[in-house]
C-alpha cells in the first residue's frame, strides 16, 4: 500500500521508500482504538520524542501527539507487565530503579508499583496510580513530558514532506495544557491535556506533579488528552461529544464481539484465544463514515478506508457478522467514481482505493480524497455482494445497489480491458499515483525472472480470477432481477475469461501460472498471485495439481505458511514487503481455494502453519505479515520492522480459515445449507459453531473428529432450512 511513483520516473520516490522501510520498526508497539482514533505506543506506554518511526495519538491522519514521556524523579521507570489485549484499554505496570525521593532518602529498587491504566473513549484517559511498599513516606516526583509535530500520515511515512503550517507556542491556561497547530489547510488544529490533580509546577511541555506516599499508600494521577479539529468560523469537532457514554459503547460493543468467540467453543484453548483476540480486533479496526460502518485497514499506516482490505475483511467475517458486509458495500457504493480524473487515476464505475482526511489530502498534494489506483477493488465490491446474498438472501440489496453493480461491470469490460484482450489490466496516470495496483502495490512487486520489473499496463494474475468469480455470480442474482439476458452475457464472458487465462497465464515449461501479463509479456516469476486464483475457481481442472505441487514445495512454503514470492526468485528478499514474506491473508484466501478444488489435506497444512504462527506472537495477533524465512532455519516467525499490527484482513484470516476447514457454503436464496467435507486438523478434536444465522434461520453444528473423519451433527435448528452434509 505504498503509494509511490514508477522507480524510473521518479528515482527519489523509491529512495524515500527504502529508507522508510529500512529504518522504521514498530515492533512490539501497544495499540488501542476507538473508530477515528487511534494510540499507539512503544511497550513501556511511552511516545518517544526523538526518533519517532510512527508511535502517536492519530486522528484524521494527523498525528495530534508525537511525544508521551514518563519519568519518575527524572529517571524511566522499570517496565514489568504490558498488555492492549482489549483493543479499547491498555495496562502497564512499572516499579522503581534504586533511587533518592525528593528529600533526598534513598528509595530501595522494587519497592514502588505503579499501575497505568488507559482507555481511549474518543479521548485518551490515562491514570496513573503509585503504590509505596515501603515502611516509611516517600515523596516523588511525577513528570509528564508531551510533544505534537501534527505531522499529517504520508509525511510521517516518509513519503512527502511537511507542510507550511505553524505548530505554536504551547500554552498552559491553569488548568489545561494545549498544544496547537494552524494548518495550511487553514483548519486549526488543538491537543488538549488536562490534569487530576493540577501538576505542581508547568515548565513548556513538562508537567511535574510533587506526590507524598504514606508507608503502604497510594497516589493516583489523571491525565486526558483531547483532540479537536476546528474549521474558520465553525465549533470545534472532536471524535464524541461525551466520553463517558461512548465508553459505556465501547464496553457493550466488546462484549458482543466476545459473544461471537464464545459462540464458537472448539476443543483448543490456545485456539480459542487466538479466535478472540482476531474477532476482537475486527471490532477495535471498526470505523465509520456518515453512518456506514467498516474496517479500517491496519494500524498506523493505513488507519482508513481502503477499498480492497474493508472488502476482503468483511468476507472474511461474513459467518459470524453479516451486517458489517453491508455497511461495507454501501460505504464502497456511495465512493464509487462517476467521473475520470488522472490526478487520482480515477475512472466511472471504479471502485476506491484509499481515503484520507488529513492536511495533505485537503491542500490536494496527494490524490487520495479519494484515490482510485486500484485494479482489485471493483470485482472484489460484487464478489461481497454475491457472498452477502448467499448468507442473508437479501436480493433488495441488489436492487438497491444494481446501479452500482452496472457501472462496475462496465468499468471492468471497458476501461480496465486496456489492451483489448478482455483481461483486466491498470496503469497509473496520476503523477502522485500507485505504480502496482493489485494489492501487491510495492514498487517492485511485479517482475521478471531476470528481476526486471514489469512495465504498464499490467494484468495481474488474480485480478483476472476476481472478475471471473463476480461474473459467475452474479448472473444467478441478475435472474432473479429477472436480467435473463445479462445473466446468460455474464457467464458467457466468464467462460470465455477462464479459457483465455488458462491459455495465457500457463507456463509450460514452468508447468506453473505467470504472476502477470505486462506491456512485453509474461511476468514468468514464481509468486502467490496465481495461488489466491484457486478460490476463484479459473484455474482449469487439469492445471491444478501442478500449481497446488509448487506451491507447497520448499523455495514456497515455510512451514508456517506461503510466500509472497519464491525463494528462487532474482527478487526474493524474506523481508521484501511483497517480495518473500508470509502474508496472513494470502494465505487464507489460498486456504478457500484449496478446499474448493478438494485439496483437504494441504488446506489443513497450511492452516496448521497459519495457527502456530498466530501461537508465537504477541497476544496471539496475526500481524500484516511477517518474514519468509523458514520454520527450519527458526523455530518462531521472524517479524516485518513495520508490519500494520493490528491489521483488518491479518486478524480475519484464523475465522476464515476455520470456515474453510468446516466446508460451510451457506445458500440463503435457496433456503440450503451445505456442509461440504468437513475437517477438522490434528491439534482440534471438536468445534461447536453455535447461532449460525442463514438467512432468517439459526442452526448450531458440532463438528467432531472420529477417527479420519469429521462428523457433523445439527444441535439446533430455528427456522426452516435444509442442512445438506456431504462427506
Amino acid at each position: 500500500m505504498l503509494e509511490l511513483s514508477e522507480r524510473e520516473k521518479i528515482p527519489e520516490a523509491w529512495d524515500i521508500y527504502k529508507r522508510h522501510t529500512l529504518s522504521n520498526s514498530i515492533i512490539n508497539s501497544m495499540v488501542i482504538r476507538d473508530n477515528g482514533l487511534t494510540f499507539v505506543t512503544q511497550e513501556n506506554g511511552e511516545i518517544p520524542i526523538i526518533e519517532n518511526y510512527g508511535y502517536g495519538l492519530y486522528y484524521r491522519d494527523c498525528r495530534y501527539l508525537s511525544g508521551f514521556l514518563m519519568r519518575l524523579m527524572d529517571m524511566p521507570p522499570t517496565q514489568v507487565l504490558s498488555s492492549d489485549v482489549r483493543g479499547f484499554r491498555s495496562t502497564l505496570m512499572v516499579t522503581n530503579p534504586e533511587m533518592k525521593d525528593c528529600t533526598g532518602t534513598t528509595v530501595p529498587k522494587e519497592t514502588l508499583l505503579g499501575t497505568i491504566a488507559t482507555v481511549i473513549p474518543g479521548c485518551i484517559r490515562h491514570s496513573q496510580t503509585i503504590r509505596n511498599f515501603n515502611t516509611f513516606p516517600v515523596t516523588l516526583s511525577l513528570t509528564f513530558e508531551f510533544n505534537a509535530d501534527f505531522a499529517d500520515m504520508f509525511t510521517v511515512r516518509g513519503i512527502a514532506p511537511p507542510t507550511s503550517g505553524e505548530v505554536l507556542p504551547t500554552r498552559f491556561d491553569g488548568k489545561k495544557l494545549y498544544l496547537s497547530y494552524e494548518g495550511e489547510d487553514k483548519l486549526h488544529r488543538n491537543t488538549i491535556i488536562a490534569f487530576d490533580p493540577l501538576p505542581t509546577r508547568v515548565e513548556g511541555k513538562k508537567c511535574t506533579f510533587e506526590l507524598d506516599i504514606s508507608p503502604r499508600g497510594s497516589q493516583t494521577v489523571d491525565v486526558e488528552i483531547s483532540v479537536e479539529e476546528i474549521e474558520p468560523g465553525q465549533e470545534p469537532e472532536r471524535p464524541v461529544k461525551d466520553p463517558d457514554e461512548r465508553m459505556n459503547q465501547i464496553i457493550r460493543s466488546y462484549v458482543k464481539a466476545l459473544e461471537y468467540s464464545d459462540s464458537i467453543p472448539t476443543s483448543n484453548n490456545i485456539f480459542n484465544s487466538i479466535m478472540v483476540r482476531s474477532l476482537s480486533d475486527l471490532k477495535m479496526m471498526r470505523m465509520s463514515l456518515n453512518g456506514d460502518v467498516f474496517h479500517s485497514a491496519g494500524v498506523p499506516w493505513y488507519d482508513t478506508l481502503f477499498g480492497r482490505d474493508s472488502i476482503i475483511s468483511a468476507l472474511q467475517l461474513l459467518p459470524f457478522d453479516a451486517g458489517l458486509a453491508k455497511s461495507t458495500l454501501l460505504v464502497n457504493a456511495k465512493f464509487q467514481s462517476n467521473r475520470s480524473d488522472n490526478w487520482r487515476d480515477q475512472e466511472p464505475g471504479k471502485m476506491l482505493h484509499e481515503l484520507r482526511q488529513g492536511e495533505l489530502a485537503n491542500l490536494n498534494l496527494i490524490p487520495h480524497s479519494p484515490y482510485y489506483g486500484t485494479v482489485d477493488a471493483t470485482p472484489l465490491f460484487l464478489i461481497l455482494l454475491a457472498e452477502y446474498v448467499n448468507w442473508t438472501g437479501d436480493i433488495e440489496l441488489v436492487k438497491q445497489l444494481e446501479g452500482n453493480v452496472d457501472m462496475a461491470l462496465e468499468w471492468i469490460d471497458v476501461y480496465a480491458n486496456l489492451e483489448g484482450n478482455g483481461f483486466a489490466y491498470y496503469a497509473v496516470r496520476s503523477p502522485m499515483g500507485i505504480y502496482n495496483q493489485g494489492w501487491k502495490d510495492s514498487p517492485d512487486s511485479i517482475s521478471r525472472s531476470d528481476g526486471t520489473l514489469a512495465k504498464q499496463p499490467v494484468a495481474v494474475a488474480e485480478v483476472q480470477g476476481y472478475v471471473y468469480m463476480a461474473k459467475r455470480q452474479l448472473a444467478p442474482l441478475f435472474r432473479q432481477l429477472g436480467r435473463e439476458n445479462d445473466a446468460a452475457r455474464l457467464e458467457k464472458e466468464a467462460r470465455e475469461l477462464k479459457e483465455r487465462f488458462n491459455r495465457e497465464f500457463w507456463m509450460k515449461d514452468s508447468q506453473f501460472f505467470a504472476q502477470a501479463l505486462d506491456a512485453e509479456g509474461v511476468c514468468d516469476v514464481i509468486s502467490s498471485n496465481p495461488a489466491q486464483c484457486l478460490w476463484t475457481g479459473i484455474i482449469d481442472q487439469k492445471y491444478v495439481k501442478y500449481l497446488v505441487d509448487r506451491i507447497f514445495r520448499d523455495d514456497m512454503f515455510t512451514e508456517w505458511g506461503i510466500r509472497t514470492l519464491s525463494s528462487k526468485e532474482q527478487r526474493y528478499n524474506p523481508l521484501g514487503y511483497h517480495n518473500g514474506t508470509v502474508w496472513p491473508h494470502d494465505n487464507a484466501i489460498i486456504s478457500m481455494g484449496l478446499r474448493k478444488y478438494g485439496f483437504i489435506n494441504e488446506m489443513s497444512l497450511l492452516f496448521t502453519g497459519i495457527y502456530e504462527a498466530a501461537r508465537t506472537f504477541e497476544g496471539y495477533r496475526l500481524p500484516e505479515c511477517f518474514s519468509g524465512l523458514t520454520r527450519s532455519e527458526y523455530d518462531i516467525p521472524v517479524k516485518y520492522p513495520i508490519a500494520c499490527s493490528p491489521q483488518a484482513w491479518a486478524s480475519g484470516t484464523i475465522p476464515c480459515m476455520l470456515t474453510a476447514c468446516l466446508g460451510i457454503a451457506p445458500d440463503a436464496l435457496n433456503n440450503r445449507l451445505i456442509i461440504n467435507k468437513p475437517h477438522l486438523p490434528s491439534w482440534l478434536d471438536n468445534v461447536q459453531f453455535n447461532n449460525m444465522k442463514v438467512g432468517n434461520t439459526l442452526t448450531a453444528l458440532n463438528f467432531r473428529k472420529a477417527e479420519y473423519e469429521t462428523l457433523v451433527n445439527v444441535s439446533k435448528k430455528i427456522g426452516d432450512i435444509n442442512v445438506l452434509i456431504e462427506y
